[in-house]
């Protein structure tokens, strides 16, 4: 018996961005995801938990469109633009990464000065190889391409996978303050799927706790530090 899959973009209540009602994904024999409800609001930024294959990327990558549900009803407020960099993303062969920005800038058609652009690479030190292709470069320099496109067309809801993975620690504090100015002083939403929990206590104000493919905690992160001491302790 065919499941419901029901995936539509329309006028949501209240703050909401993004509702998941009972979200299943599988590959083949394999469930991954195993009945997800979840809702995204304006301003929240969820830390997601979890170990080694609980389905964290997975629902990260259903959120964001990426990958269909096997079933389960996904609700996406109109208008709503969503941001994603993960540790390995595909691009075409010999594009650089110039091009590639400029082709992001005009997918999302952005207006953007060449000496503003140049300032947006050098904070993210990838000025130096933008005219070197995507392919050519280290872990750590894709990593800071990854993030900047992620960025770049002012999302309403951003997501992280393991964001601070190949970034030295100048590169890491340059974008993580960008993040503070254009995400959570904008009062946007992020979704940090990170094994770092002090990432979590920095950036995200809510966490989700999510195993063998179901969400078996949430709350606010605030709560878990007053009473473990710290979102480490907690996990």
């Amino acid at each position: 018996m065919q499941q419901q899959i029901n995936i539509s973009q329309r006028d949501l209540s209240g703050e909401t961005l993004i509702s998941l009602q009972n979200i299943k994904k599988s590959y083949g024999s394999k469930e991954v995801l195993r009945g997800i409800n979840l809702e995204i609001k304006k301003g929240d930024r969820i830390g997601v938990i979890g170990t080694n294959g609980a389905g964290k990327s997975t629902l990260s990558e259903v959120i964001s469109g990426i990958r269909k549900p096997s079933s389960g009803n996904l609700d996406v407020a109109k208008n709503t633009l969503v941001g994603i960099q993960f540790q390995q993303s595909k691009y075409p062969v010999g594009i650089t990464v110039y091009d590639l920005i400029k082709y992001y800038l005009e997918v999302y058609h952005i207006e953007i000065r060449k000496s503003e652009l140049d300032d947006l690479m050098m904070k993210y030190q990838i000025i130096e190889f933008k005219n070197r292709a995507v392919e050519k470069l280290s872990g750590g320099q894709q990593q800071r391409v990854n993030i900047l496109l992620s960025l770049i067309h002012n999302p309403d809801l951003v997501i992280f996978d393991e964001i601070s993975t190949g970034l030295d620690i100048e590169v890491r504090q340059e974008i993580f303050d960008f993040i503070e100015e254009n995400v959570i002083q904008k009062n946007k939403s992020l979704m940090l799927v990170t094994h770092n929990m002090n990432e979590i206590e920095e950036m995200c104000n809510k966490f989700i706790y999510v195993d063998n493919g179901v969400i078996v905690e949430e709350g606010m992160v605030a709560d878990i530090v007053a009473k473990y001491g710290s979102v480490q302790n907690y996990t």
